[in-house]
């Protein structure tokens, strides 16, 4: 049984380690190179490491072949995403928060960007620094509330947000096509039968 004091790197310093956490659950540790480097490997590069050494997921409770390789898809899937729209200077978190401004079409608190994003409010607070920094948005005071802070998309957050829309529908297209031969209605409903 893996154990707290029994837990081995699986790879050299500048990887992770996994190791129980809290509940029994692994998590990963970043394990900090001898150079002192704190930068961490590209999300897309973990995750191939994961599908590399899948051996820390039999310490779980989640040791099912099919669970395992729907997680590993997810995670490719969300890999891939990352790469794409870095491309276009974005991450999933900025796309998503983008996508959320440009639907409303209307400045909104950040309260409701978070209810919307599913998300702590601290969380959004943090993601609309970094979109106002990239100036994709701005920020101005709630009339209704002076306590209160509403972010709008700005005409570059626009241009920005509708190039991530295409680079995501062309990976949403590679992904359906890879799983073309499974009939598209017995996927959809094994997918949305899992709670």
């Amino acid at each position: 049984m893996l154990n707290a004091a029994n837990a081995k790197p699986f790879r050299e310093p500048g990887s992770y380690l996994r190791s129980p956490g809290p509940g029994g659950h692994n998590i990963r540790r970043w394990i900090t190179p001898a150079s002192g480097s704190k930068e961490r490997p590209r999300l897309a590069d973990q995750f191939k490491a994961l599908d590399a050494d899948r051996t820390w997921l039999y310490y779980s409770d989640m040791y099912d072949p099919i669970a395992i390789a729907l997680v590993h898809a997810a995670h490719r899937v969300e890999a891939r995403l990352e790469e794409a729209l870095a491309g276009v200077g974005l991450s999933i978190a900025k796309f998503e928060a983008l996508s959320v401004l440009v639907s409303q079409d209307r400045p909104i608190s950040l309260s409701e960007l978070a209810e919307k994003l599913t998300c702590v409010r601290s969380n959004v607070t943090q993601l609309a620094d970094r979109l106002e920094a990239d100036g994709l948005v701005k920020r101005a005071d709630d009339p209704a509330d002076r306590r209160a802070v509403r972010a709008e998309v700005t005409a570059l957050g626009r241009k920005r947000h509708a190039a991530g829309a295409k680079v995501v529908q062309a990976v949403l297209q590679e992904v359906a096509k890879e799983l073309s031969a499974v009939d598209p209605l017995v996927l959809k409903r094994a997918l949305d039968a899992v709670q």
